[in-house]
């Protein structure tokens, strides 16, 4: 029998714990990396010439940096429901990483640009490391039945959570820099998925219960 099929005691089990360590190092890493990436300007003078100098690239750090912090909380919540591992989410999470990978490269093209076409670029990576995601649980609730079970509402849930998202939160967040409105949104956004989230998982246990 393949590991794919074995459960949380056997060799499905282990190999689901060895992709989630190897995922958590490459979140760690591409963290890293942000902050590796960032150097002082040759001359400045005081503090306060220091930071408008850097201010691009202190944003630009910060804003990725709860990027990966969110994906990184989204795959951890995605493989948090899952009972064994295979080939098939081997190759679907490597796509996420590799998307995650190259977020440092997006990260220095939004502080160089200052917007322009950089900006457009970014969010449209940040929205396809969601896409990646939901491919991931997509494959594991859908094909690869490699999650416990749930209710069929539950699942479509999550695969719109996962997949739509990163992009939409990233985008908010870049209109909030400029329009304060935003970070209203993004809070109403956040409480109404939650609430519908918690609705989704209430009705099929009330009704089991009846």
């Amino acid at each position: 029998m393949s590991d794919g099929h074995l459960g949380k005691g056997g060799a499905g089990g282990a190999h689901l714990h060895r992709l989630v360590l190897f995922s958590d190092a490459v979140f760690a890493i591409a963290i890293t990396l942000l902050a590796i990436e960032i150097h002082p300007p040759e001359h400045w003078h005081g503090a306060a010439d220091l930071f408008a100098q850097m201010g691009p690239k202190l944003l630009a750090y910060v804003v990725s940096f709860a990027v990966i912090g969110v994906c990184w909380f989204s795959h951890r919540r995605v493989f948090a429901r899952l009972v064994r591992a295979d080939a098939g989410l081997d190759f679907t999470n490597f796509l996420v990483l590799g998307l995650i990978g190259l977020l440092p490269l997006g990260t220095e093209l939004l502080w160089e640009q200052r917007g322009g076409q950089a900006l457009p670029i970014y969010v449209g990576h940040v929205a396809l490391i969601g896409v990646a995601m939901g491919a991931v649980w997509g494959y594991a609730a859908f094909i690869g039945k490699l999650t416990e079970p749930m209710p069929a509402a539950e699942a479509w849930f999550v695969l719109f959570r996962v997949t739509v998202l990163p992009g939409l939160m990233c985008g908010l967040t870049m209109v909030s820099l400029v329009y304060p409105w935003g970070w209203a949104v993004m809070a109403a956004l956040v409480f109404g998925m939650s609430w519908l989230g918690r609705r989704i998982v209430r009705v099929p246990a009330a009704a089991e219960a009846a």
